[in-house]
């Protein structure tokens, strides 16, 4: 079957993806460079940005180390652009498909402005993205990431061996087993990652934060993830930071106002029902990280009989108690409140893959059904801004991040179609041909 633009669609349907495909089907023989300028222009309106998201997003770059002035100053940009990249997971160093999807929204940035990373950290450490490792391809091997002199590179040496038998993508984990199922959410720098990082290359070290054992491994991530991808594209501004963490502080002041549709969606019972009877009621609001079975792990959390509930964990739904939560870092905001807040409520454009943009269009849906946000917001916010793909070299081969920082040749095709950046990743979108 040819891969034109009837067939993608075709493909996608059949693969349940009824939303990427109606996007694939108008993109798929588009260039790039077009697609991607297309991608930042400015709606024709967009609501003001509420102070306390602002605020929100001020905290959390002082938190991963900008001044007071640069954080108002990168505030300034994004109130401006009104746009953020939302995809990625928060990870130690990223694949081919969150490489992919830079390059393409990297494209089209509009000088003087910055592209700014929100990273998913409700996640366990475990996820599809490998948050707790360095990734890389099997172009390197083990002693060019790594020294044989660090006290566990035999340890790290049959892990490579083993992975490598059935894999392109190889990973040095830098967090102990234990914390496999942990949540990468206000999670600590191991011991593991402080003594691996004296012993890796250069190139790795150079753009590497100090590390000392307890401190916030998402601050860490996020810094050297900016680091990395500034070193293979120099010529752009960007940041990273931890998306869940700015929802967070959001939270904590919503809340506090009880004309707030968050508040009122939390804690006013006629319109929690009126909300749930269109959503589904098992929606997760947060996640919650427990010991179960000696395992540190993640749950979902759903409100249930005037509680909030997982499987090992339940609070009572208060205003006093939520935000006591909040405040610990205890409760992390799901997918549902972070894109309610950011989409919904503050109109922002959020760049996402082939997940997101089938998850927003059925939160749009929905949310349309009812009167509790700002309806023209909602019906008008952009929730396709689809970026995505996989990079590979000529021959197929998968390329990170990593590869090119420890000195690949390679460059991303600029002057190619949308098609031809998505179609390594028709595979893992059940489409494949």
């Amino acid at each position: 079957m040819p891969l034109d633009r009837k067939s993608i669609r075709t493909l996608l349907q059949n693969a349940k993806r009824p939303v990427l495909a109606d996007i694939l089907e108008k993109l798929w023989e588009l260039p790039l460079l077009e697609y991607s300028a297309s991608l930042w222009e400015k709606p024709a309106s967009t609501p003001p940005m509420e102070k306390a998201l602002l605020e929100a997003f001020e905290s959390e770059f002082c938190r991963i180390g900008l001044s007071y002035e640069q954080a108002r100053e990168f505030c300034d940009s994004l109130e401006k652009t009104r746009i953020l990249q939302t995809a990625t997971h928060l990870t130690a160093t990223e694949g081919p498909t969150f490489l992919a999807l830079h390059q393409l929204a990297l494209l089209g940035l509009p000088p003087q402005e910055t592209y700014f990373v929100g990273s998913f950290s409700g996640v366990p450490f475990a996820n599809s993205a490998w948050s707790g490792c360095l990734n890389y391809s099997k172009r390197f091997d083990l002693e060019a990431l790594i020294s044989p002199q660090a006290a566990e590179f035999a340890e790290l040496k049959r892990s490579d061996a083993d992975r490598s038998r059935d894999s392109a993508e190889r990973r040095i984990s830098l967090i102990p087993g234990k914390m496999r199922d942990a949540r990468v959410f206000q999670s600590r720098i191991p011991q593991k990652l402080v003594n691996l990082l004296p012993f890796f290359a250069d190139p790795i070290r150079k753009i590497s934060p100090a590390t000392v054992c307890g401190d916030d491994f998402t601050v860490w991530a996020s810094q050297f993830c900016t680091n990395q991808l500034r070193q293979i594209i120099p010529q752009k501004s960007l940041l990273y930071f931890d998306l869940n963490e700015v929802i967070r502080n959001y939270l904590l002041k919503v809340l506090q106002n009880s004309t707030h549709p968050l508040h009122r969606l939390l804690f006013e019972r006629k319109i929690r029902e009126s909300v749930f009877a269109e959503f589904p009621a098992e929606t997760p609001l947060f996640t919650v990280e427990v010991l179960h079975k000696n395992k540190i792990r993640q749950e979902a959390v759903i409100i249930q009989d005037e509680m909030l509930k997982s499987q090992n964990y339940q609070l009572e739904l208060s205003q006093q108690e939520i935000i006591h939560e909040l405040e610990t870092g205890r409760l992390c905001p799901g997918l549902f409140l972070v894109f309610t807040s950011l989409s919904f409520i503050n109109g922002l454009t959020c760049f996402g893959s082939f997940e997101q943009v089938e998850y927003l269009a059925e939160f749009k849906r929905r949310w349309l059904k009812l009167d509790l946000l700002e309806q023209e917001v909602v019906r008008t916010v952009n929730i396709s801004a689809l970026t995505s793909g996989r990079c590979v070299d000529e021959a197929q081969a998968v390329v990170h991040p990593l590869d090119l920082l420890l000195g690949l040749e390679w460059s991303f095709p600029e002057n190619i179609t949308v098609g031809e950046l998505m179609k390594p990743l028709l595979g893992r979108l059940g489409a494949e041909v």
